[in-house]
């Protein structure tokens, strides 16, 4: 039985609504164990949310995901329970903020729309499934209850789409989109660690192109492989390709923010 729950929403720390989701699985699972994976992604981005629940997968991968960025709250979009083929289950809303973990956890094998009647709660509020859908499914997920005694089973070809493809071989070359960029201006690629061990760019040197920006940077295993305002590649806590710099920010040095193309090849 899962009992952690990884709750991951751009909720911020300045309002009620965390607190709130809290207090709904506490009641419904007093067993459940909540990790606040992060709260502070900017309101309705998507591809943020999507990529940090995706390091929660990475990170644990036996847990139940919670995963809340809805701009499209109440308006007739599904709220979802996914059961993938590696353990992990995703509990969120069918806008894509669920599918890059998917890729990260087996793939999706069983697929549920959540009933709110099957939860035995309140009358869910429009603007605030978070707290009378989401976090009572999770909840019950956690407590024992399959998947499928809280919602219907659904098409899973049906699902929104992933807000970023999964990274793609043209040419020798991987491609694949910035993704996210951290508090200290590191960026990071939807490239996963496997993938980055798999075609071998883990050593050596890189290339990575950005429109006709192209940097060549080592691959290193931790920040300090290179001198101070020097870049490098890594994998990071995240599990995706990072471009860093030490001690400095990537994103102000080389003018790229997310949803920019990256193009990476080994040149060793």
């Amino acid at each position: 039985m899962h009992s952690i729950i990884c709750f991951t929403s751009d909720f911020g720390s300045g309002d009620t609504w965390v607190g709130m989701c809290h207090a709904v699985i506490h009641r419904a699972c007093p067993q459940a164990r909540v990790v606040d994976l992060a709260h502070d992604i900017a309101p309705f981005d998507i591809r943020k949310a999507s990529a940090v629940a995706a390091a929660g997968v990475w990170q644990l991968p036996d847990a139940i995901h919670l995963v809340v960025a809805d701009p499209g709250v109440g308006g007739g979009r599904r709220d979802l329970a996914l059961v993938t083929g590696g353990g992990s289950i995703l509990v969120g809303p069918d806008n894509g903020v669920l599918m890059p973990s998917t890729w990260r956890a087996g793939g999706v094998v069983e697929a549920y729309s959540i009933v709110p009647e099957h939860l035995d709660f309140r009358q869910p509020l429009p603007t605030f499934h978070a707290r009378d859908v989401l976090a009572p499914a999770a909840a019950a997920l956690a407590c024992g209850v399959e998947a499928s005694a809280i919602g219907e089973s659904i098409d899973i070809d049906s699902l929104a789409p992933a807000p970023f493809e999964r990274c793609r071989e043209e040419g020798g070359v991987l491609v694949a989109e910035v993704i996210d960029m951290d508090r200290f201006g590191s960026l990071r690629i939807a490239i996963p660690a496997e993938e980055v061990v798999a075609r071998g760019l883990a050593k050596g040197t890189l290339e990575l192109a950005f429109g006709h920006l192209m940097i060549e940077v080592p691959f290193g295993t931790t920040f300090s492989d290179v001198g101070e305002g020097d870049p490098l590649a890594l994998i990071d806590s995240s599990g995706w390709l990072t471009l860093a710099i030490r001690l400095g920010s990537a994103a102000e040095r080389y003018g790229v923010e997310p949803g920019a193309t990256a193009r990476v090849r080994s040149l060793t």
